[in-house]
């Protein structure tokens, strides 16, 4: 699977739970999209303390890069979107883009078809920097940090995703990641519970046989809602 990440560069005026309904609506007609996510802020803050989260964040996957390559361009139906007064009212005039391949651990069984509420609460994670040995990271990680994360009571979805190259003619910067993670669970209280675990600890012990890297990590709680597909 590919995922697609539009993230807003704004990160003072979080979107409200009214703005994504009319959204969703359009989404939902993109041709091969398999679902999406929906993020806003959740007014929490975390151990980690990383900051305002971004106004919005969204996923789209997708399961292949033609598919998503299609809608990234001119004729495609998101490149029209992102271009609407609807797109900026919610998401604002800036936003990074990054396609990324997707590393499930524990896939989300059950996609909500509700489409009018929020579901569940989404940590969104990312490192903005580069490992010395980006083999020996990918590999360590993959190998190891996911499955503590299996761990953490009332996990939803565990997810890894990692770089890849893709076409676009899309009006955003693009964001050059070197990873980026996602852990979902069915509540915001859901979440705080986890990550006052013991897991906790497993993790950051973890932490610690990470290969050499830089940049550290950043770690956003976001509500989060979904878009089934065609």
């Amino acid at each position: 699977m590919i995922s697609y990440f539009l993230t807003a560069c704004d990160h003072t005026s979080p979107a409200g739970a009214d703005a994504f309904a009319e959204l969703r609506t359009e989404l939902a007609l993109i041709p091969s999209l398999r679902f999406a996510e929906l993020h806003r802020p959740a007014a929490v803050e975390t151990y980690h303390r990383d900051g305002a989260a971004p106004r919005a964040a969204m996923r789209f996957v997708f399961e292949s890069i033609e598919a998503l390559e299609s809608q990234l361009m001119p004729r495609g139906r998101l490149h029209t979107l992102v271009r609407s007064s609807l797109w900026r009212h919610i998401a604002g005039e800036q936003m990074t883009q990054q396609a990324m391949l997707t590393r499930t651990f524990l896939p989300l069984r059950n996609i909500p078809r509700d489409v009018d509420g929020e579901h569940a609460c989404s940590y969104l994670v990312h490192y903005p920097g580069q490992a010395e040995d980006f083999n020996a990271w990918l590999g360590y990680y993959v190998r190891h940090h996911p499955q503590i994360m299996l761990d953490y009571p009332g996990v939803m979805q565990v997810q890894v995703f990692t770089r890849l190259d893709w076409c676009d003619a899309m009006p955003f910067e693009r964001a050059a990641y070197m990873q980026r993670n996602q852990l979902t669970f069915p509540s915001i209280d859901a979440l705080m519970r986890a990550l006052d675990s013991p897991v906790r600890a497993r993790m950051r012990a973890d932490n610690e046989n990470f290969p050499t890297f830089s940049g550290g990590a950043k770690h956003f709680a976001m509500h989060t809602s979904f878009v089934s597909g065609l």
